[in-house]
């Protein structure tokens, strides 16, 4: 038993030193194969691991290298459609630009269609079909949205595919959004629909309109629409004055016929460029140059140029300067103080205080000797202002002004749009010239002929876009949030959306809904504004291919922080990979010099062993015979 149990050892110790394995076969150390079985399992599933991780960084690198290729090309674009874009180049160059922008299309539109081992990486899960397809008639998106998820660590899984909608077709903007149609004020428009549809702040229902004959209290508190604010200017007295909606077609114009002329009713807010007169404390002197004789003058209750005259001559007449009177200067917008004694006074008109500058803003300051003639007072011809502090109804209005001459032209109102607004009211009133336009949303196409509107006084913002919706190719039209446009949006982000002209005229553009919301769709309408060599669509494309450019650079990120997370997981798999092999080495490896040593010694003893079984088993003669 002896010579076979050292036999064993000497053998089990041989195998160890020629393979350098501690553990040959389950027997040798039944625990520890079981945990090196469960160390090998956890080494196939880390290079499981790190083959899908290689693959995830081949597909997201291809990835990102299509991305950067298209923000170039979008770059290229865009440079094209500056130079091109003014007034600098001629017909022909713009013909050759065309061709440029049709090969940038192309570019663009390979790098979408990018493979990885014969699969398109930016069609979702349908990776045997190109994702954008681009044909005459349009483009489309044919990919899916469902997602390619790889397993890069046990229960992780990274997504590696892009889908190249939301950077080719998926819109950027929405065409028309901030465009503005210019409605006109009409008489029957409704308060509300003013500044935006923020409306009229009513207050107490009263501003002031000053002219040069008066000032006067506009009551416009039942006011609803623009004829009964009219109607409130109109009806209040206002000698030679007239409102009306003015030229322009977005405001209100107040003119007055009378000469520019100031008269006893003018407010003294209106002199000197409408900064008016000083009346604090509103006091001044008229004295004689020997000092006999003195009045003060005190205007701080006047409120016209009648009253500091009334004030003057009752002052004078008080303090027995006698004969002395003053008016309007005839033919001038100045004071004229006459003295009509046989023998004048010497008079000096001089301020009350070191610091008042009420007799100067009269000009009336100096000596006189018979007559004086002010300084001209500069008057505003028609003066605006609010009824009260706090009042916003005359700012509201547009009235909150002043001007030197006749007419007085308020500010651009900004009536809203609304589907009731007539197309002819447009363009500040002017209207706008409607033809054909023409509508692509993918592989559908459609023309519009919008001309019988231009010919319906009745037509209506209603009418406009009911005949865009009803074109039968997906599309909306509705009033923009601002209210100030209508804006056209496809029913689905899939398909390229271009809105054109159909004829030589500019109907889209002057809609403000021309162009293309997304990439490949704005490429083509450069190509075709360079064909067409009109400038303004060639500038139409400038905003897209910004925009275009900020969702590229977001989707660039996305993929490039999925490569960042797959770089993290492989620098961790690496560290796990060394781990799970030193633990597996210290399991199955033999220590050598160790084995060597046993070895040596297993071999003594077994050959001892068979010695001693050899001296005490002696073979006899009759061993041999049986």
């Amino acid at each position: 038993m002896n010579l076979a149990s050292s036999a064993s050892r000497f053998l089990k110790l041989q195998t160890a030193s020629s393979s350098g394995k501690r553990i040959n076969r389950p027997s040798d150390d039944p625990l520890g194969i079981i945990k090196d079985l469960g160390y090998r399992s956890r080494l196939s599933e880390v290079n499981q691991y790190y083959l899908n991780i290689s693959h995830s960084k081949s597909w997201l690198t291809y990835g990102d290298q299509a991305l950067n290729d298209i923000n170039g090309f979008i770059v290229e674009a865009k440079d094209l459609a500056i130079q091109l874009g003014n007034d600098t180049y001629d017909r022909n160059a713009r013909i050759s630009g065309a061709t440029q922008a049709r090969e940038l299309f192309n570019q663009i539109l390979n790098a979408a269609n990018t493979q990885y081992r014969n699969r398109y990486i930016f069609a979702g899960s349908k990776t045997n079909v190109p994702p954008i397809l681009a044909t005459a008639a349009g483009i489309i998106y044919q990919g899916d949205y469902r997602d390619i998820m790889m397993e890069i660590e046990n229960g992780s899984y990274l997504k590696i595919n892009a889908f190249a909608r939301d950077f080719i077709t998926k819109p950027v903007l929405t065409l028309g959004e901030n465009f503005d149609l210019n409605p006109g004020i009409q008489p029957n428009m409704w308060l509300s629909e003013l500044n935006s549809g923020h409306g009229i702040n009513m207050g107490n229902g009263r501003f002031i309109i000053n002219t040069l004959n008066g000032s006067y209290s506009i009551d416009a508190s039942a006011a609803v629409n623009i004829q009964h604010i009219l109607d409130a200017i109109n009806g209040a007295g206002i000698f030679n004055l007239t409102a009306s909606i003015s030229d322009n077609g977005n405001s209100l114009q107040l003119v007055d016929t009378s000469p520019h002329q100031i008269t006893l009713g003018t407010p003294l807010s209106m002199l000197n460029g409408g900064t008016g007169v000083s009346r604090v404390p509103g006091t001044f002197v008229v004295r004689t140059s020997d000092g006999s004789l003195s009045a003060t003058i005190d205007i701080s209750a006047a409120t016209t140029v009648g009253d500091v005259i009334t004030a003057i001559n009752d002052g004078l007449a008080a303090a027995g300067i006698n004969n002395v009177t003053a008016s309007i200067h005839p033919t001038e917008n100045r004071l004229l103080l006459t003295d009509t004694n046989p023998t004048f006074y010497n008079l000096v008109i001089e301020e009350s205080g070191g610091n008042q500058t009420t007799a100067a803003d009269l000009g009336i300051v100096g000596e006189m000797v018979g007559v004086m003639e002010g300084q001209m007072l500069n008057p505003m011809h028609i003066q605006v202002t609010e009824s009260a502090a706090g009042q916003t109804l005359a700012a509201d209005l547009g009235l909150l002004k002043e001007t030197e001459f006749g007419t007085l032209i308020g500010g651009d109102l900004n009536p809203r749009l609304t589907y009731f607004t007539l197309l002819s009211s447009l363009n500040n009133n002017s209207g706008i010239t409607l033809g054909k336009i023409r509508i692509t949303n993918g592989l559908e196409s459609t023309d519009i002929d919008l001309s019988p509107l231009s010919n319906d006084p009745n037509a209506t913002i209603l009418d406009l876009v009911d005949m865009i919706n009803r074109s039968g190719i997906g599309v909306s039209a509705y009033i923009n949030p601002s209210r100030t446009g209508i804006m056209v949006r496809s029913r689905y982000d899939d398909r390229s959306l271009m809105i054109t002209e159909a004829d030589s005229g500019r109907t889209a553009s002057a809609l403000g809904i021309f162009g293309s919301p997304d990439l490949l769709g704005n490429m083509r309408i450069l190509e075709q504004a360079l064909m067409r060599d009109r400038t303004e669509e060639i500038n139409s494309t400038l905003k897209t291919f910004d925009l275009s450019l900020s969702q590229l650079l977001r989707n660039r990120s996305e993929l490039g922080a999925r490569e960042i997370t797959s770089e993290s997981t492989q620098a961790r798999m690496e560290t796990q990979e060394l781990e799970v092999t030193r633990q597996l080495s210290e399991i199955e490896d033999a220590d050598i010099l160790k084995v060597i040593t046993d070895l040596a010694t297993a071999e003594t003893i077994y050959k001892t062993s068979l010695a001693s079984a050899a001296r005490i088993i002696q073979p006899s003669l009759l061993d041999f015979l049986r």
